[in-house]
């Protein structure tokens, strides 16, 4: 089962809680006019049927417990403000439990696309026609991901990082077919330049802004507090997957159209790196495998509970610097980022403990990730040295501890990684397995180019324009690897009010 924090806050940010009507549109209607506008504006069509119905707010809440009841390990939820603490995402007055992460969720309950039974779910209540449209748009555009690329393929990732990314691909997707279908019905057609310019506004929202917006257009004093309480790294991990995510996927239609955006399904990026940095993701830049040692085999583990074990990337680092606030900007801390593992401990006294082993592309880069983290550090322990931090090369090792740092420290330098490019590249066909069908795709692309109306980037492993001897090497190196499963469900939901934040949506 899943330990993400990341996957837990997916629920978040939603839409309001909304009062009962009688007088509800009838969704299966208003679907089928949808249906052909969604197909034509995202060139794909529905091949499978699927069901769209009303839940009440007590259904979904239901449904939103029983995820957190199937996917969320009792160590997390009973140790959730310890954990969050620790690796940094918050270090508010209040306490922030599981609790009230479950309360904040049930207070913003939005609509949700289900692959497990290709249901459409969408609040009972009195949502303004235009905007249920809006919501049935992006709904049905996670439809037509499902039926063509497959959502819990996507969503089984192995770890946060680039669990974020490649919800970051399904959600932005879906938000710039809602945003071009919103202009469309507006007659308001605009260049790619002004798109460009408009999707970089959004892109840069800010957590300040999205809360203010808010809670300018809620009246119910409930829900005012649950976004005062709510930790800022659960919005800006939905702005990243939604706005963020929204850029990368017009990065990707500016540079090849909607087919591009579709290899992206089966050529998925590999964290939010490439989310964040498109130009990253086009050149097939790779990151590093971390692989922290078996805590069994450590002399101190006996006295010591593993919490978590994650990976944050340069996003999750992002969100850190940004809660802390430090003098060096969150996006230029994290410059270079390369790969990272962190493993969160609970002493057997209650005390917490993290190390995080990072890489960077240069030795520039660690040192400029090392200088403002120790302003984090600073900050987080509050001038005390329960922490050690240390640059061997291109590497960062960081112990962060009141109990055993030096053994702690040590446990960081066993460190070994692999440089990969991730398995899922070669798993041209989905099965999660590269195999004989995965080289007879590669084979029939052997030898094309960029210059070639056949020629297909998802087998230019090397990203030089052609599809050669090298591209066949890094194939050959994983020719009969499985790539893990994840088990945690996929849900798809759709928080809306965001859009609203905007003024784009009325």
């Amino acid at each position: 089962m899943a330990k993400k924090l990341f996957r837990i806050a997916i629920i978040i940010t939603a839409i309001p809680s909304i009062a009962l009507s009688q007088f509800l549109p009838n969704l299966t209607a208003l679907s089928e006019t949808i249906k052909p506008q969604v197909s034509s504006i995202r060139s794909l069509n529905f091949i499978q049927p699927f069901t769209i119905r009303y839940q009440t707010n007590a259904e979904i809440t239901a449904f939103i417990n029983d995820e957190f009841n199937q996917t969320v390990p009792q160590t997390i939820r009973q140790n959730y403000d310890l954990l969050i603490r620790a690796i940094g995402l918050y270090h508010g007055g209040i306490p922030f439990d599981f609790e009230a992460l479950i309360r904040a969720s049930q207070s913003q309950i939005g609509a949700y696309y289900y692959p497990a039974n290709r249901s459409i779910n969408i609040p009972t209540g009195s949502i303004p026609i235009q905007e249920l449209r809006v919501i049935v748009v992006h709904e049905l555009t996670h439809v037509l991901q499902d039926q063509h690329f497959g959502l819990d393929r996507l969503l089984s990732a192995t770890n946060s990082d680039k669990l974020l990314a490649h919800q970051a691909l399904a959600e932005g997707d879906a938000t710039l077919v809602e945003y071009l279908w919103s202009l469309d019905r507006a007659g308001q057609a605009m260049s790619d330049a002004q798109l460009q310019q408009f999707i970089n506004t959004i892109a840069n929202t800010t957590v300040d802004e999205v809360k203010r917006n808010l809670k300018d257009i809620e009246s119910d004093p409930q829900v005012v507090q649950a976004i005062d309480e709510t930790p800022d790294f659960i919005f800006e991990q939905q702005l990243g997957i939604y706005f963020r995510g929204l850029a990368f996927v017009f990065a990707l239609k500016r540079r090849g159209g909607w087919a591009t955006v579709n290899r992206a399904y089966t050529n998925l990026p590999m964290s939010m790196e490439h989310i964040l940095h498109p130009d990253k993701y086009f050149a097939g830049e790779s990151i590093e495998e971390i692989t922290l040692p078996d805590l069994a085999n450590e002399s101190f583990a006996g006295n010591w509970e593993l919490l978590d074990r994650d990976t944050l990337g340069e996003f999750g680092l992002r969100i850190i610097f940004n809660t802390f606030d430090v003098n060096t900007p969150s996006h230029a801390a994290t410059a270079g980022w390369h790969g990272d593992q962190y493993v969160v401990l609970k002493h057997r006294d209650g005390a917490p403990a993290l190390v995080l082993f990072t890489t960077w592309d240069t030795e520039q880069d660690a040192t400029e990730f090392k200088t403002a983290y120790e302003d984090v550090l600073e900050i987080k322990h509050h001038r005390s040295t329960d922490f050690r931090i240390e640059q061997q090369g291109t590497d960062v090792l960081i112990a962060e501890s009141s109990r055993d740092l030096d053994l702690l420290f040590a446990y960081l330098e066993k460190v070994r990684f692999t440089p990969t490019v991730a398995l899922e590249i070669f798993d041209f066909d989905g099965d999660h397995i590269v195999g004989f069908s995965d080289f007879l795709m590669f084979a029939a692309h052997f030898g094309t180019s960029s210059s070639d109306p056949d020629f297909d980037p998802r087998f230019d492993i090397d990203a030089d324009g052609m599809v050669g001897f090298s591209d066949f090497l890094a194939f050959a190196s994983a020719f009969g690897k499985q790539i893990a499963r994840n088990s945690k469900p996929a849900i798809v939901i759709d928080p809306h009010i965001i859009h609203r934040t905007l003024g784009f949506v009325r």
